[in-house]
């Protein structure tokens, strides 16, 4: 009996002692809320089912949710602020020097946001040049708002540079000031939150295992909520069901794209959800030919940059393949060597003795960086993604390194989210999950003497059907890195 884990397998054939009772397909069909969770545990720990990073990440942790609706929606704040832009320059073009002997000028903006009273500025280096807006703004056209502004300074002689008044040029607001018996009131900013919306997808999955297939079996040893062990069994041909099964919806949790448009055989919309590379696409994408800790750094940088406190809650999961962990490896030695850091701690030993038919004093030596702790808190994970080193699915070959292109590529996604929930999370619909067995002369726990069958066959089939999907919160605290040879392809 092997131990692995909380469980416990061993492979034998069938005998006397494993019924229907003790059948893990029993356990499924009563409770399959729990019991799937732990079959996917299970056969994770055994490595049948280890190439399904998301999913064993999900299970393990909770980050799950129920819902009873085929959709479900959220909402995205965005930022309280935002820089308005420049549409037009609205002054004469005589005029070269505006605000100069304190008068007051115009400026067109693309939003009425702002009031009287509020100081706005370009947003250069110290903010030497502000204005404050004398007039509420008022409508110009059909594409902008025109404020009526008085420099901040008392220098008779000082003026706003024209260029800061060209069409693009970024103005915000930095505060408001008013007068000793004012009644105006500065502006608030607000943005309203996106609603977004996801959908569940239908997968169904069916298999047939024969009379001398039905001989093997896997006996486990499980542990219920309570850590007491309890003894089941499943075919062993129904393994590589299961495997097959969470191969699939892994592989839809990363790359299924969302259609209403594709109609099934009963003249009814195929059900689809954006998976997680659709959901991306709007978020921080990059490509590249190079990879560098520099250019992890500065992608990560733009993720976490002014959202989330230097220090605390920096953390994110970078998935990859095979491939991509070689590059990211080599990477972090290409820092090491560059800014001549060196490993200075005692419990490192690269050098380790090892078994050899050329050597009676063999040794190897190596290491492997899997994660990388930068400034300001930020902590990358890597995580391997058999997926994206699937040959069977990827066909793009990288012609530099001959492995297919998606093994380099790195998908960074951030768990923590807010109240306690994960910001990426595994959807599916309550009594959505549906197994069963269709018996013939063979049935899941044996052979049939005199119990009912559904048909005459030497076999029995299994079906499951699940309604799921997956969820991201905020796309923007997650993002992409993708190799791109050529770049203008």
């Amino acid at each position: 009996m092997a131990t692995l884990g909380r469980f416990k397998t061993k492979q034998m054939s069938l005998h006397a002692n494993m019924t229907e009772l003790n059948h893990l397909g029993a356990a499924l069909a009563a409770k399959p809320e729990v019991f799937e969770g732990k079959m996917n545990q299970l056969f994770s720990a055994q490595n049948y089912y280890s190439d399904n990073p998301l999913s064993s990440i999900a299970w393990t942790s909770g980050a799950e949710k129920m819902i009873s609706t085929n959709e479900w929606e959220w909402k995205l704040r965005g930022a309280t602020t935002r820089p308005l832009i420049v549409v037009e320059n609205v002054e004469v073009t005589a005029n070269t020097t505006p605000g100069v002997g304190r008068t007051t000028f115009k400026i067109k903006l693309d939003e009425n946001w702002f009031v009287a009273g509020d100081v706005i500025s370009p947003g250069q280096a110290g903010h030497k040049y502000q204005c404050r807006i004398m007039e509420e703004p008022q409508r110009h056209g059909v594409n902008g708002w025109v404020y009526t502004v008085r420099l901040v300074t008392d220098d008779f002689k000082a003026f706003l540079p024209v260029s800061l008044l060209k069409p693009g040029q970024q103005w915000t607001k930095l505060y408001s000031t008013y007068e000793e018996g004012s009644t105006q009131d500065g502006s608030t900013q607000y943005s309203a939150p996106l609603t977004l919306r996801n959908s569940l997808g239908k997968f169904r999955k069916k298999y047939m295992v024969t009379d001398y297939a039905a001989e093997e079996v896997l006996a486990v040893k499980m542990m219920d909520s309570k850590g007491k062990e309890f003894d089941s069994w499943v075919n062993y041909a129904e393994v590589e069901y299961w495997r097959q099964w969470y191969k699939e919806l892994e592989r839809a949790y990363w790359y299924n794209r969302k259609a209403k448009s594709i109609e099934g055989s009963t003249g009814r919309s195929v059900d689809s959800f954006s998976g997680i590379q659709e959901q991306l696409e709007d978020a921080h994408v990059h490509y590249y030919t190079d990879l560098t800790a520099r250019l992890i750094e500065e992608f990560l940088l733009d993720i976490f940059y002014s959202r989330v406190k230097p220090g605390s809650g920096r953390k994110i999961k970078c998935f990859t393949g095979e491939y991509g962990m070689v590059l990211f490896n080599r990477a972090m030695q290409d820092i090491m060597d560059k800014r001549g850091w060196f490993i200075a701690n005692s419990n490192f030993n690269p050098v380790q003795k090892t078994n050899s038919e050329y050597s009676s004093n063999a040794y190897a030596v190596g290491y492997q960086f899997v994660k990388y702790i930068m400034q300001n808190g930020i902590e990358l994970e890597l995580v391997h993604n058999p997926l994206y080193d699937d040959r069977s699915i990827h066909f793009e070959i990288d012609p530099v390194t001959g492995y297919p292109v998606e093994s380099m590529r790195f998908t960074f996604l951030d768990f923590s989210g807010s109240d306690g929930k994960s910001n990426v999370q595994l959807v599916s619909k309550k009594d959505g999950y549906k197994f069963g067995y269709v018996a013939g002369l063979v049935s899941p726990y044996g052979p049939n003497k005199g119990g009912l069958m559904s048909h005459n066959g030497e076999y029995y089939s299994m079906h499951v059907s699940k309604e799921t999907g997956v969820h991201i919160e905020d796309i923007t605290k997650c993002g992409e890195l993708i190799l791109k040879r050529n770049v203008g392809f």
